[in-house]
């Protein structure tokens, strides 16, 4: 990650917003607010982690980015051309160059196909029909991530959850795409298979060139894999900065509470006073008017209630606060 200078956007996201309608009445819908009004850019070759509690919209925008979800306004730019507005058709070509890793590898395999026909089945539907050269690739890419030769006509319940994450990981990479989403691809895991996963999407990000956008709720798995970080608290953006940056010195409460949260290894740490999150989280059926953490934050003053904050850039860090740290 060099100057500014050398990088290239790959996706950006403009006013991105998901709602889910669950139910209420015609003239007063009840809707989630899953994303609100998120700009975002990743950059060609980097991993951007995505980091805040359970139930902050990060699935649901990592799902949007991508197009599995239709957003419900604003734009995705992917390489310079907006993907929310093409045809089912104009996206197939660029759908191939975005693919997702799932939490569970387990509930995103299909148990009736063995291994080699869930690798085979991107290849196939992209138009590799000649059988040698199919039997050829799907070899390789097992190798690739760690998966011997021989469990090529195996199904999924005979392996191991680490071994079923490496599955569904030859198959995100098999036809080379530029951009793929982890959504929480370790939190499934023994802590233990968990670094082995990591090494390999590091290698695989080396190998490829690929660029990860990494969703996670744990901030040690992301200290490790992520060049910048970005922070969403109740479907909005609070910060967005390089790693050891954001680590040293947060500019959002938010951030500060989440990197509180995390456990010290060094046990005569652990009894320092730490200041911890008081209060539930609001709902995103009924979001808190203004900053939507003003509820939860011990810094807020009476604007944080009525304005939404707009973005502050302190060096190359985004910081979406009135009165940052």
């Amino acid at each position: 990650m060099g100057n500014k200078t050398e990088k290239r956007v790959l996706l950006e996201a403009k006013h991105l917003v998901k709602e889910f309608p669950i139910g209420g009445t015609k003239k007063e819908p009840l809707v989630v607010h899953a994303v609100s009004d998120v700009n975002l850019e990743i950059y060609e070759g980097e991993t951007l982690a995505l980091v805040g509690e359970s139930g902050c919209g990060k699935s649901t925008l990592g799902r949007v980015l991508i197009r599995l979800l239709e957003p419900t306004s604003g734009e995705v730019q992917f390489e310079g051309e907006d993907i929310v507005g093409m045809s089912t058709a104009q996206f197939a070509e660029r759908r191939k160059q975005m693919q997702i890793i799932f939490q569970d590898p387990y509930a995103s395999l299909n148990p009736r196909m063995s291994v080699k026909e869930i690798i085979a089945e991107p290849l196939t539907t992209y138009g590799l029909k000649d059988k040698k050269e199919l039997e050829k690739r799907i070899r390789e890419l097992m190798k690739e991530v760690g998966i011997p030769e021989e469990f090529y006509n195996r199904y999924p319940h005979q392996f191991s959850g680490g071994q079923r994450q490496r599955i569904g990981i030859a198959r995100a990479i098999a036809l080379n795409p530029k951009l793929i989403i982890c959504d929480e691809p370790v939190s499934a895991l023994d802590v233990s298979i968990q670094s082995q996963v990591l090494n390999l999407l590091k290698d695989l990000q080396e190998d490829y060139k690929l660029t990860y956008l990494f969703i996670s709720h744990d901030l040690s798995v992301v200290k490790f894999i992520a060049d910048r970080v970005c922070v969403m608290f109740l479907g909005s953006l609070c910060e967005v900065g390089s790693t050891d940056e954001l680590y040293e010195h947060p500019l959002h409460p938010y951030t500060k509470f989440l990197l509180n949260a995390i456990p010290k290894a060094d046990p005569r740490l652990r009894s320092e006073e730490k200041e911890l999150l008081t209060g539930e989280i609001p709902s995103p059926v009924n979001p808190p008017s203004g900053c939507r953490f003003h509820t939860r934050c011990p810094y807020a003053q009476e604007i944080c209630g009525k304005v939404v904050p707009e973005c502050k850039e302190v060096g190359e860090r985004k910081v979406f606060c009135h009165f940052p740290l």
